[in-house]
């Protein structure tokens, strides 16, 4: 009885008085946690449901109650969610999304792999739809409830990004993590790594102190190489230098290219001779960037060449 009267407490007071969205999320869990203790009742009132206009800033959007009457803010893309209509603990996911569980996790219980506290994998909100689109602010989304998500996060009188087209959207090359300085000891071996963003997928290619000459130049200690990832729509590259020697020491350039444009970055390495064991103050940070602009029908490149490979 206690419970009852105090959600019919809590619902009424919305009607009354418009509440703040975040005390309507707070209330959320208490309410359908409540009603499901109780029961449904057998005509839904309408009267006594949040307003509408509370709804509309929920962040990932709105989602039924647990007893179909009521419309509530629902959890976004990530959060846990209750799989099962009788579960009462997370919350039901907003519309466009479903609560699944994400199938690393569903292995590693069917298999009894299982810890002793979580008798049953939790479930998450994911995007009922995983179409890639391309947004008015010229950024690539996953689905379209991470548009979603960006819209909400905006201020009032901002800009809101709007769908543009599906498919990624087509833009030079980001350099998403460059080429860090390096200081190895004579002998050692260097690594330079190069991560780059673009659709169409660039090529990229190593350069050392300016000269206009792709690494490795046939150097049997010098190995340059690039792969998908780790994002969709990214390229790695990697430029190895084994047991390095001071004619080693010099600036190497990470150079991306597509049909839209050009950027590099570049980083110094250093050999320390034998014998030495403290490293000279040096930055981790990137040496230099730099983006060099081209223009380019706006095709369909997918399925290129997403990079090379030299050993």
């Amino acid at each position: 009885m206690v419970v009852i009267e105090t959600t019919l407490a809590l619902l009424l007071a919305l009607c009354v008085e418009p509440m703040p969205v975040e005390f309507l999320q707070s209330i959320n869990l208490q309410q359908q946690t409540a009603l499901r203790r109780v029961g449904c009742p057998q005509k839904c009132q309408p009267e006594l449901c949040p307003p509408a206009h509370l709804l509309q800033r929920c962040p990932a959007g709105r989602a039924r109650d647990a007893c179909g009457c009521c419309w509530e803010c629902g959890n976004a893309e990530g959060q846990f969610c209750d799989a099962e209509l009788s579960d009462g603990l997370y919350g039901r996911c907003a519309e466009g999304l479903k609560c699944r569980v994400p199938p690393r996790q569903r292995a590693h219980f069917l298999s009894g792999a299982k810890r002793e506290e979580e008798e049953t994998p939790k479930a998450i909100c994911v995007c009922a739809r995983q179409d890639v689109l391309c947004a008015t602010d010229g950024k690539t989304y996953e689905n379209k409830c991470q548009l979603r998500n960006a819209q909400h996060s905006l201020a009032q009188g901002q800009e809101k990004p709007t769908l543009a087209h599906y498919g990624p959207c087509r833009s030079r090359p980001v350099i998403t993590m460059g080429p860090q300085n390096n200081h190895v000891l004579e002998g050692s071996d260097a690594v330079f790594v190069c991560e780059v963003s673009s659709f169409p997928l660039a090529t990229v290619h190593w350069t050392k102190d300016g000269e206009n000459i792709f690494l490795p130049v046939n150097d049997p200690n010098i190995a340059a190489q690039a792969r998908r990832g780790p994002q969709r729509f990214e390229l790695s590259g990697w430029l190895q230098i084994q047991a390095a020697r001071p004619a080693d020491e010099g600036v190497y350039t990470c150079s991306a290219r597509n049909a839209f444009g050009a950027t590099s970055a570049s980083a110094r390495l250093q050999v320390l001779g034998k014998g030495m064991t403290a490293f000279s103050p040096g930055s981790k940070e990137p040496y230099s960037m730099m983006d060099d602009e081209e223009g380019g029908d706006d095709e369909d490149y997918e399925g290129h060449s997403s990079g090379h490979m030299y050993v």
